[in-house]
């Protein structure tokens, strides 16, 4: 793809910080880093210090973990 066929969707990206996910799913702080440093849970997208989530991976990790049976 050339860079000037990239469309204002291709650009919408939504992302999440740590107690937005935390609504999401009812784990603690401590949990939820334990399973990113596990690699149960995506490593995040860095800028400057503070870490990020797409909402793509996070409804990803919630779909694949629902599938499963327990």
């Amino acid at each position: 793809m050339i860079m000037n066929d990239i469309t204002s969707r291709d650009m919408n990206v939504t992302l999440m910080r740590i107690p937005q996910i935390l609504k999401m799913m009812p784990i603690s702080k401590s949990k939820f880093w334990l399973m990113v440093q596990k690699g149960e849970f995506p490593k995040p997208i860095k800028i400057g210090r503070s870490s990020f989530w797409t909402i793509e991976q996070v409804q990803a990790f919630i779909r694949e973990k629902s599938t499963q049976s327990p």
